[in-house]
């Protein structure tokens, strides 16, 4: 952060080039501008209230509609100018990022040693005097002569000489610094429900970004279940805003009838104008079984909670999307679920269908030729386990659907994908999601069956207890990838 326009929003400026990010009531400065962040290469007049790089219209790199200025989103669809005449919607991120100084200091001592040398020098010297008197009497004609005696006095002169030698010792400070990003999320706990939905108590919700509307939306850890905004639950066109409790994911994509269901089912709605997050207090309509009844539900902020999405290389996979919608030819993913089998010679793990021949791996280069960009990539084609790159040994990139991915050690958490829909490449949203971990009771004499059931509402009771494939009960670990239908999207060159 660079520091704060007139508005008290902040601004930023990106450490290697003059590019900035900063909020503009109005960028045309004419007074009828929708709020918004921007992206763009000129630096904000921090002493004006409106369209702050001063040029009187909207030209920019990107842009956000949004009325928070507290900051820019986390995760957002963005509309960006990628040289076209169109805007195009692209998925943007903006991780917080704290600087920690880890500073580790020899320090210079200078350490003196001093020698003193005394030399005694002993000096004789002889000093002579010799004194001589004479008297001369003339009456007697006598003449006498006196001389005096020469004595000589040695005497001792004694020199003291002092040396210092002096031996400096220095040693070498050393700083090192460590910068840590962190990406700070909500996490909220849900609390307070009726007994018809108390599979939903103590739920503990982590957010997964933003949806088109800007508003936040999250996803149990425990559950497949959601908490997002909906301009309009069923997309008729004359709902009312609201935030919802849901089993079924969101499309971030889109900003009414989230869930795509083309009707309003879910397990709660609160009505609110406000996107920035759901009430930690508030009434919300909660069917409880017979009919919607008004509960105040809390969700409490967690502030020291630490998130771990159970992602692990060696997790068995679930495919889920939209794809009567998006997709039909490829309908046949949907609730594919993909198991672990190993890694291959690039070190990345590999998963086949439980059902039908289909795989997933991580590519490097799918064509063989070193020039293709490294993936993920679904096929019905068994990949290589000794081969670098060209998994599938056919010399060019033929699959069913890809992620572009640096990350080799699992699968994208959420991520972009493309899908073959019959030789038109569509893009849709993949988000993954953790299933819960469910323990089912299994004597020897008797076998409890428990099946998902459709409430006269349209909601969906819990998922019945996973048991293994063979017979046994156990602890079952599933991940989800979700597929969101997200069609025109194509990336910026």
């Amino acid at each position: 952060m660079k520091g704060r326009t007139y508005t008290g929003a902040p601004y930023y400026k990106a450490t290697t080039r003059n590019e900035y990010i900063y909020w503009d009531p109005d960028c045309g400065g004419g007074g009828d501008g929708q709020q918004r962040w921007i992206i763009d290469d000129s630096e904000p007049d921090i002493t004006k209230l409106r369209d702050l790089d001063g040029d009187g219209q909207c030209n920019y790199y990107a842009r956000f509609d949004s009325l928070d200025k507290s900051k820019p989103p986390a995760t957002a669809f963005w509309k960006m100018n990628c040289g076209g005449t169109k805007a195009e919607s692209r998925l943007i991120t903006l991780a917080d990022i704290t600087t920690t100084l880890t500073t580790t200091t020899v320090t210079t001592t200078t350490t003196t040693a001093t020698t003193t040398t005394i030399s005694s020098t002993i000096t004789s010297s002889t000093t002579t005097k010799t004194s001589t008197s004479t008297t001369s009497t003339t009456k007697s004609s006598t003449t006498s002569t006196a001389t005096s005696t020469t004595a000589t006095f040695t005497g001792t002169s004694s020199t003291i000489s002092s040396t210092t030698s002096t031996t400096s010792y220095t040693g070498t400070s050393t700083t090192r610094t460590t910068v840590t990003t962190t990406t700070t999320l909500m996490v909220l706990r849900l609390t307070g429900v009726c007994p018809y939905k108390d599979f939903l108590e103590g739920l503990t919700f982590v957010e997964q970004g933003y949806t088109a509307s800007g508003a936040r939306y999250f996803a149990s850890v425990e559950a497949e279940q959601y908490i997002y905004y909906d301009y309009d639950c069923n997309g008729g066109g004359n709902g009312k805003k609201r935030w919802i409790i849901d089993e079924n994911n969101p499309d971030p994509t889109v900003v009414e009838d989230l869930d795509q269901d083309g009707g309003c089912n879910y397990h709660a709605r609160y009505d609110s104008d406000d996107t920035y997050a759901p009430a930690r207090a508030g009434v919300w309509q909660v069917w409880c079984g017979v009919e919607w009844t008004d509960i105040v539900l809390h969700l409490d902020l967690l502030s020291n909670y630490t998130y771990d999405d159970g992602m692990d290389q060696s997790n068995d996979l679930k495919l889920r999307g939209y794809f009567a919608k998006t997709c039909q030819k490829k309908e046949y993913l949907n609730n594919l679920q993909f198991e672990f089998q190993g890694v291959t010679a690039n070190g990345a793990p590999y998963y086949k269908s439980l059902t039908s021949p289909v795989y997933m791996y991580y590519d490097a280069h799918c064509a063989g030729d070193l020039s293709g960009s490294a993936r993920w990539i679904i096929d019905d084609d068994r990949p290589s386990l000794s081969a670098p790159y060209d998994l599938d040994g056919d010399g060019n990139c033929s699959y069913i659907a890809r992620a572009k991915s640096l990350d080799f050690s699992k699968p994208p958490k959420g991520s972009m994908w493309k899908i073959d829909c019959g030789g038109v490449w569509k893009d849709m949203w993949v988000a993954l999601v953790r299933l819960p971990t469910t323990t089912t009771s299994v004597t020897a004499t008797s076998t409890t069956a428990t099946t998902t059931a459709a409430h006269g509402d349209g909601h969906a009771a819990p998922a019945a207890p996973i048991v293994n494939l063979n017979g046994a009960a156990g602890p079952q670990h599933r991940l989800a990838f979700v597929l969101l239908g997200l069609l025109g999207l194509l990336s910026c060159q």
